[in-house]
């Protein structure tokens, strides 16, 4: 049902084989994560480490809805990093390397979206 990068049977469990509801979720995560990512740019360019880690904070579940648990566990590294540094510039390599982990992991997450519509629409004809 799901794409081998996700953890198919998690999802499969977690939505009882229902595509709508997965696609809903899927839908809702892209949309979220897209607004969160801008957030997360923005504080770190503002130096506001506190911001930043609510952010990483609030987009961390996410990644159990859509089944990629090895991104929750990045997230949540790197949100606990944001409470061990003083300084903002002190994760300007971590920073760099998660936002483009998020970054690829929107274009994953929009390829299995465009997938799930398509197994629903072909499902509905």
């Amino acid at each position: 049902m799901f794409s081998g990068r996700f953890d198919s049977s998690f999802l499969s469990q977690l939505y009882g084989g229902d595509m709508d509801s997965a696609r809903e979720i899927f839908d809702t995560s892209v949309h979220h994560l897209s607004l969160e990512l801008k957030n997360a740019i923005n504080h770190y360019e503002n130096g506001d480490l506190a911001a930043l880690r609510r952010v990483f904070h609030k987009i961390k579940p996410l990644y159990g809805y859509v089944g990629l648990p090895t991104l929750h566990d990045h997230i949540l590294r790197f949100e606990n990093k944001c409470a061990e540094v003083s300084d903002i510039s002190e994760l300007r390599y971590e920073f760099e390397k998660i936002i483009s982990t998020i970054g690829d992991s929107l274009h994953i997450l929009r390829q299995e979206l465009g997938r799930m519509r398509s197994f629903t629409n072909s499902k509905a004809s």
